[in-house]
């Protein structure tokens, strides 16, 4: 378990994820794998998300982090870590 204080900056300076966002985020042991993050590159909604905001990084990143929102309200740490790691 990490604190917030150590998330990376882009997840701790999110003005996009509260505070509980960040402490559900910082509960996990360690961070997905490369490869499975790599795994849900594909899924239909991810993909819609990344094509959507080509050549609009802020925009992407912010989007990003509203579906990660998603993922943890439904308490699904995991998958939201996955798309902020995108």
């Amino acid at each position: 378990m990490m604190s917030v204080s150590k998330l990376p900056p882009f997840v701790r300076d999110s003005v996009v994820l509260t505070t509980l966002d960040k402490e559900k985020l910082a509960r996990m042991e360690s961070l997905p794998s490369e490869d499975e993050v790599d795994a849900i590159r594909r899924l239909p909604e991810i993909l819609e998300l990344t094509n959507a905001f080509i050549g609009d990084e802020s925009s992407r990143d912010t989007h990003l982090q509203l579906k990660a929102k998603e993922y943890l309200d439904s308490d699904d740490v995991v998958m939201a870590w996955k798309v902020l790691l995108l």
